[in-house]
C-alpha cells in the first residue's frame, strides 16, 4: 500500500469524529481512496452511488474537506468516482429528500463567519487548504552552523506567533532549505495551534490569484483570502519585482495582518535590499522584523546532512565516498539529494554488489571539472581534529599551543598551516575555522591563509607543508 492511500485510514478516522455515528456509518463506510493526481492538488474518491455522492457533497461538504486537509494538505480539489448505481430502498430516498430538503435557504448576511469563508469564489481554493507538505518538518530539518540561526527565529515564530519576530525574511542561494524551512514553521504552528489558519503560498499563485481576482471583479474576495489568515507562509518573495500591482496589493495585505500581529514569514533568493524593482515601502517592511540568511554549508555541514538523510534512507556508504562526494558537491543541498537519489537507485538496481570508484565515477561526473573523475580514497583528511594533531605533531607542539593565543614564531605559523589546511582540504568558511580556533575572528583566519600563500614555496615552510601532506595522507 501507497503511503498515500495508507493516509486515507487516518483521514476516515478523522471523518469519523466530525460525523455523527450513524451518518457516518452511512455515507461513509462505502467510500474508498482511488488516487491523487496533478501533484496531489487532486483527490479522486468512489462512492457507491450518485446519490450518496449528492448528499455527501451537499450536507458532510465541510467535514469531508476537513479530513482530507489534514492528511493531504496539497489538495485542492476533490472528485467523487461513482463505482456502481445502486437501487436505494424507498426509505433512504426518502432520508435523503428530507435531508436535501431540510437544509434551510439562507441569505448572505444571515451566512456564520466561517460559512462566508467557505463560499469565496472557486477561484480560489478552500480555506482549510493550507499547501504544507507533511514532509518538511523542523524535526528533520538538518541545524548546522549555516542555518542554526535561522532556525532559532524559526522556533522563536512558532513559539510567539506574531509577537516574536514580524515579519521574518529568510534568504539565501537556491536549493539551501528555504521552502522547507519555511513550511516546517507552518507545519510546528499547526501542530501546536490547531485552530491557526495557515497558508503558504508561493509568489507566483499570490499573484495569478490577484490577476484573476482583478479579471473577475473579485477583489474583495480576494482580500478577506489573505488578510484572514494567522500565519502567511510567502515563499520566492523575489518575483514580485516589477508587478507594481501585485506590490500594491501585498502592501496593504502585509499592512492589515502586521496590524492584527498576525505572523508573515517571507522567504527570498536575495536580502531585501537587494530585491531591485520592488518598491521602497515594501523593502523597509521586509527588514521590521527579522532578516536572517542561511548560509553556504561547510564541508563538515554538508557532511552531517548527507550522513543524517542516508540513515533516513537506510542506505549504508564509506565515510572515504561519503567525504568525497561533500567534498565536490559543493553547490547546494539540493545537488547533494540529487546525488543521493543516483546512488540509491544505484544501490536498487544491484543490491548485492557494492559501489566502487568506477560508480562513484559516473555518479559524480557533473560535479568535475572537464568531465572526468578519478577517485583517489584515503587521500583527504578526516576532519579539522586530524590536521590539528599533525601540525602540531610536525611542530613539536602540544594541541594547546596551536589552538591558543601566542604569538610566538613557530607556534604562530604552526596555526595558521593549521588553518589553511582546515580552508584548503576541507573547505570551511573562515568564521567555522575561526570558532575552531578558539573564537578567532574571520579576518585573522583569512589573514593567515594568505600569509601561507606566500610562503608555501620558502624552503623551510614547504618542507613541512610536504610532511603534513604525508602524514594527513597515510
Amino acid at each position: 500500500m501507497s503511503a498515500t492511500k495508507e493516509y486515507w485510514s487516518y483521514t476516515l478516522q478523522k471523518l469519523k469524529k466530525l460525523v455523527p455515528g450513524s451518518s457516518f456509518k452511512t455515507w461513509f463506510s462505502s467510500v474508498d481512496f482511488v488516487s491523487t493526481s496533478n501533484r496531489g492538488r487532486k483527490i479522486t474518491i468512489s462512492v457507491p452511488s450518485v446519490i450518496a455522492r449528492e448528499y455527501i457533497e451537499k450536507k458532510f461538504k465541510s467535514q469531508l474537506n476537513e479530513a482530507i486537509a489534514k492528511y493531504y494538505p496539497q489538495v485542492v480539489h476533490v472528485d467523487f468516482q461513482v463505482k456502481k448505481e445502486v437501487k436505494l430502498e424507498q426509505s433512504e430516498k426518502t432520508l435523503v429528500q428530507e435531508e436535501i430538503i431540510s437544509v434551510p435557504k439562507v441569505t448572505p448576511s444571515e451566512l456564520s463567519e466561517a460559512e462566508k469563508l467557505e463560499s469565496i469564489s472557486s477561484y480560489l481554493p478552500k480555506r482549510n487548504i493550507n499547501n504544507l507538505n507533511p514532509k518538511y518538518t523542523l524535526e528533520n530539518f538538518v541545524v548546522n552552523g549555516s542555518n542554526d540561526l535561522a532556525v532559532s527565529v524559526a522556533k522563536s515564530v512558532v513559539r510567539e506567533p506574531g509577537h516574536s519576530y514580524n515579519p521574518v525574511f529568510i534568504y539565501s542561494r537556491t536549493g539551501m532549505g528555504k521552502t522547507h524551512l519555511l513550511q516546517a514553521v507552518g507545519q510546528k504552528v499547526l501542530e501546536e495551534k490547531p485552530g491557526y489558519k495557515i497558508k503558504y503560498s508561493t509568489l507566483e499563485t499570490f499573484f495569478n490569484h490577484f490577476i484573476v481576482s482583478v479579471e473577475k471583479n473579485k477583489g474583495r474576495e480576494f482580500r478577506e483570502y489573505y488578510r484572514s489568515v494567522d500565519l502567511l507562509l510567502l515563499d520566492d518573495i523575489q518575483f514580485i519585482r516589477g508587478k507594481v500591482g501585485t506590490q500594491e496589493a501585498f502592501f496593504h495585505t502585509f499592512n492589515e495582518l502586521h496590524q492584527q500581529n498576525k505572523q508573515i514569514v517571507i522567504a527570498s533568493d536575495r536580502p531585501p535590499k537587494s530585491l531591485d524593482g520592488v518598491e521602497d515601502r515594501l523593502v523597509s517592511r521586509f527588514e521590521w522584523g527579522m532578516v536572517v540568511d542561511i548560509a553556504q554549508p561547510s564541508l563538515e555541514d554538508r557532511i552531517a546532512i548527507f550522513n543524517y538523510k542516508l540513515q533516513l534512507l537506510g542506505l549504508n556508504l564509506s565515510q572515504e565516498y561519503i567525504l568525497e562526494i561533500c567534498k565536490r558537491v559543493d553547490t547546494n543541498i539540493r545537488d547533494l539529494e540529487g546525488v543521493l537519489n543516483r546512488i540509491q537507485a544505484r544501490i536498487k538496481l544491484l543490491p548485492d554488489k557494492e559501489i566502487n570508484d568506477t560508480d562513484m565515477g559516473r555518479i559524480l561526473s557533473g560535479y568535475q571539472k572537464n568531465n572526468t573523475m578519478t577517485i583517489h580514497i584515503g587521500q583527504i583528511p578526516a576532519n579539522s581534529a586530524k590536521i590539528i594533531e599533525v601540525v602540531s605533531k610536525v611542530f613539536s607542539l602540544s594541541k594547546e599551543d596551536v589552538m591558543g593565543k601566542c604569538r610566538e614564531k613557530n607556534i604562530a605559523l604552526a596555526r595558521q598551516l593549521a588553518m589553511w589546511y582546515c580552508k584548503k582540504d576541507l573547505d570551511l568558511s573562515y568564521p567555522t575555522i575561526g570558532k575552531l580556533f578558539n573564537g578567532k575572528d574571520h579576518s585573522t583566519v583569512m589573514h593567515a591563509c594568505q600569509k601561507v600563500d606566500k610562503l608555501k614555496n620558502e624552503e623551510l615552510v614547504k618542507r613541512r607543508i610536504e610532511l603534513i601532506d604525508q602524514l594527513l595522507r597515510s
